[in-house]
């Protein structure tokens, strides 16, 4: 294809330009696809850095209205990695921090326990949630949402330790109730249906918690709808493992 006299002319000026010449002039004509290069490059770098640096993550832990130190979330994340064989550079435990869940939440509390219902929704939905620690308030919270997973199955289905079936504790879960009804003033009094379910593991007495100093009993859940089933069985045999001994750490209740 030949090049029309005007282009050719531009380039034989372009060409006789000294350097600085040169720059301004593709600096006054070009800058935008400069400017387009450059953030492109910029775009392609940042995602091919994330996906070389991205950790994949094995488990999904909350912490609801109980607060871990920094010696015990060590322990609850790193310690399990290493327990495991995996490399804590390119795995992780995700750990969920202050969230607060309450029934009947004071009017202090009220904008955040909203916001953390929010979050557990969306997160237990998008299945991003496997087991939650908690104090007695979140669980009986839960429990009643059929938030948590049935832990009563039989021992030889294997996956909850035996040193752990003894911690096991019954929770009340609302199996179907009038709750809309009532509020809408379309019935006279609230009622609803419920059973006992063995739903959560106090932890109390397990020296990895024991040893953190929270004032009330601990509790550990595991979600219902979780697809890290084995993940979930083999951490709370690291948390029954021998080299799990005292924290030291002081734990605070959230909220």
């Amino acid at each position: 294809m030949k090049m029309g006299r005007d282009e050719q002319a531009v380039r034989e000026a372009f060409r006789r330009m000294g350097p600085r010449e040169k720059a301004r002039y593709i600096l006054t004509y070009y800058w935008w696809a400069i400017l387009l290069t450059v953030t492109a490059a910029a775009v392609l770098g940042s995602v091919i850095h994330g996906r070389l640096t991205r950790k994949q993550t094995l488990l999904y832990i909350a912490c609801l209205n109980v607060s871990a130190g920094s010696d015990l979330e060590e322990t609850l994340r790193q310690g399990y990695l290493r327990s495991a064989g995996e490399d804590p550079k390119k795995t992780d435990v995700l750990l969920y921090r202050n969230m607060y869940i309450s029934a009947d939440p004071a009017e202090a509390d009220h904008q955040m326990a909203y916001a953390s219902r929010l979050k557990l929704m969306a997160v237990i939905n998008g299945k991003l949630l496997d087991m939650v620690l908690m104090n007695r308030e979140a669980l009986e919270v839960l429990s009643a949402a059929g938030y948590l997973m049935d832990l009563s199955g039989p021992a030889e289905e294997g996956w909850i330790p035996d040193g752990m079936r003894q911690y096991l504790t019954e929770n009340v879960v609302v199996l179907e109730d009038n709750a809309i009804e009532y509020r809408l003033n379309e019935a006279d009094a609230y009622q609803e249906v419920t059973e006992l379910r063995k739903n959560a593991i106090d932890l109390s007495e397990i020296p990895v918690i024991s040893g953190a100093g929270f004032p009330d009993s601990v509790f550990l859940g595991i979600i219902a709808n979780t697809p890290r089933l084995e993940k979930c069985a083999d951490y709370l045999k690291y948390l029954l493992s021998p080299g799990q001994t005292e924290t030291g750490d002081t734990e605070m209740p959230a909220g």
